[in-house]
This record gives structure tokens, sequence and C-alpha cells, in this order.
């Protein structure tokens, strides 16, 4: 049984490497192979960008009381620029939220943002104010759906909708209320976590005559993905659970959400 074990752990690790491995390949090649995935894996792949440290990039400039100067243009600009080579997949994402309003807003202000150079100050304002309601609007989507798809949907727009008003804000001259946006965001992450946490978990057992026992966690994703933690053996130790979350939930916005949260947290909001 140890051999058959052993074997197979080696199979999924395999696996594990291709899919990562996969990730990397010419966007020639993936866009030949995109129908063949689930939605999380393409959407995973195409949210590969570092929204929340943009985000935080402004952020630093505004709970610090404003100013910034070329510093601060160069962090905008970064934001404006992701955007505009990723806007087709953001929209794709807000169109499979099933709310309306939520999808409605998230893809104007999507839109809009890369004309807010040519924006009056007015205009500017109000757009800002509008972006950031639309933020929070998502926020609290996030936090009441129950279903796991819908949740990891707006899971991966969550760090670009916020960067987007993060940087609207900061163009705008709005400083007061930079706290209370990051709240929001961190509200949003939590029950992105939350939500999309395997509750199909199951902790495995197998022995070979003569050996201590092995043990491991077995988790499925909403999404059909498995993973596995890594095994231990004898009773002085206990598998990792969180392992086989994380591994089984690679594809979904969970993983996103994970990694902003500490960072988020830092600002001390």
């Amino acid at each position: 049984m140890r051999t058959r074990l052993l074997n197979s752990l080696a199979a999924a690790s395999l696996a594990v490497s291709i899919a990562v491995a996969g990730t990397g390949v010419p966007a020639q090649a993936a866009a030949t192979t995109s129908e063949t995935k689930r939605p999380t894996e393409t959407a995973a792949q195409a949210f590969a960008i570092d929204w929340v440290s943009m985000g935080i990039a402004v952020a630093g400039y505004l709970l610090g009381g404003g100013g910034g100067g070329a510093n601060l243009d160069a962090a905008i600009r970064e934001i404006k620029t992701a955007i505009a080579q990723s806007r087709t997949e953001i929209i794709a994402q807000i169109d499979a939220i099933a709310a309306a309003e939520v999808e409605g807003c998230l893809e104007a202000h999507t839109i809009e943002f890369l004309n807010i150079d040519f924006m009056d100050e007015y205009t500017l304002r109000a757009w800002a104010q509008n972006a950031t309601s639309c933020a929070t609007q998502a926020s609290a989507f996030a936090n009441a759906v129950q279903s796991p798809q819908s949740v990891d949907k707006i899971g991966f727009v969550i760090g670009p909708i916020f960067a987007i008003v993060l940087a609207a804000r900061a163009q705008a001259g709005f400083v007061n209320g930079t706290d209370l946006v990051l709240r929001s965001q961190i509200r949003a992450y939590e029950a992105v976590v939350a939500k999309l946490t395997p509750t199909d978990c199951v902790k495995k057992r197998a022995r070979d005559p003569g050996y201590p026992v092995d043990k491991w966690w077995e988790c499925t994703a909403y999404n059909g993905d498995k993973g596995s933690s890594d095994w231990v053996t004898g009773n002085l130790r206990e598998p990792d659970r969180t392992q086989a979350e994380d591994r089984a939930t690679r594809n979904t916005s969970r993983p996103t959400a994970k990694t902003a949260l500490p960072q988020l947290r830092a600002l001390g909001v």
C-alpha cells in the first residue's frame, strides 16, 4: 500500500507541476487551449496582476495625508496601464456576476477609468465618488451572496475595482475616507476566503503491515478541483488540512484573497 501511495502522490505532484508550468505558455498557445479550461482556471491566469500592491502604493500616499508628486503619478499610471491591458478579461469576468446592479456599475467604471485624464475637476470628483460606491456595493455583494460560484466571480474583480477607486480618489484629491475604502476591500476578501474554503475534506489513512500509519487530508473545491496535503507518518503529528484546502482552491480567487489580506491589514486601517 505504501508503494501505491507513493506512486499516486508522485503522479499528483507531476500533474500539479504540469498545471503550473502551463501558465507560462505563449499567448498564442494559451489561446488555442482556453476553451478546454474551466472558467476559474482562465480567470486565475488573467488576473495574475498584483492589483493589491498597486492599490496599496496609491493608498500609502492618501493615508499619509495626500501629496505624492511624481511617485504617486507613476503608481496611478501603472494601474491605468494594467487596466488597459486586461480590461477585456476584467469585463468578461464582470459579465458573469449574477447581480445586475453590481455588474453594471463595475463594467461602467472599468471602461470609464481610462478616460479620467479627460475629465474636468467636477466630473472627476463625481465619478470618483460613484466608483467608490460601486466598489463598496461589490464588497457588500461578496458578503451577502452564498453561491460559491458568485463569490468566486466577484473575488476576481475586487482587486481591479478597488485599485481603480484608490487611483480615482487620489487623482480627484480625496484623502479622507481612504481607511474606510480599504476596510471594505478587506471585508470583501475575508468573505471570499471564508466562503470558498472547501467543506468537502476527508482525512485519509493508510498502513502497510509492519509500518506506522500514513495520514493526509484530501479536499474538493466547489469547482471540482481536488487537493491533498503532505502526508505524515506515525501518531506524533497530524497532517495540515490548510494545505489541502489551499491546493484544492488553486484555480479560484481564494489564493489572491488570502495573499491580499495580510498586506491590507498591515496598513493598520
